[in-house]
């Protein structure tokens, strides 16, 4: 066991979570927004803004001349995968995602737009709709935070030398 543990951690190899990202250090401050949203709290925003602050040194501001996660095209949607011998759905797809760009504090683009995609499985119950519309709702949560966990490991990998390493 010992040794398992000892080879695990000398390849590089960490638990998810257990440590923080590591964001170029070009990025030690960054602007985030959601393009054509007028929410100051706009679910996607905060997630985002709360990831980086919790597990990045990066420092978020809401203005000034810094880099800037430009976040758009946020889409929710789903598709019948099954359904029961009556005919009525028994099951969807669930789909999410969501697009970014990165500019630099004078606009200038550090990597190229790029989407995440993420996808759950949802079954659906006909006599408890309430439930189900509560448990969709947090699986749409889940997939964008998941979403954000993609983009930050994504962030990682960027830096103005190097704009097209970011297609990890």
């Amino acid at each position: 066991l010992l040794f398992a543990t000892i080879a695990t951690a000398a390849c590089g190899f960490h638990l998810r979570g257990s440590s923080k990202y590591e964001i170029p250090p070009e990025l030690a401050t960054l602007r985030v927004a959601v393009e054509g949203s007028q929410l100051q709290y706009d679910p996607l925003l905060v997630a985002m803004k709360d990831a980086l602050r919790t597990q990045t040194d990066t420092q978020v501001v809401d203005t000034g001349k810094v880099p800037q996660l430009q976040l758009y095209g946020e889409r929710f949607g789903n598709q019948v995968l099954s359904v029961d011998s009556t005919g009525k759905v028994s099951q969807y797809l669930l789909t999410y995602a969501v697009s970014f760009r990165l500019s630099d504090k004078n606009g200038k683009p550090l990597s190229e737009a790029q989407t995440v995609r993420v996808q759950r499985d949802q079954s659906f119950d006909p006599t408890n709709v309430l439930l189900t519309e509560r448990e969709i709702e947090d699986q749409r949560r889940e997939m964008r935070r998941d979403a954000v966990q993609q983009i930050l490991r994504r962030l990682v990998h960027i830096t103005p030398e190097n704009p097209r390493a970011d297609q990890h």
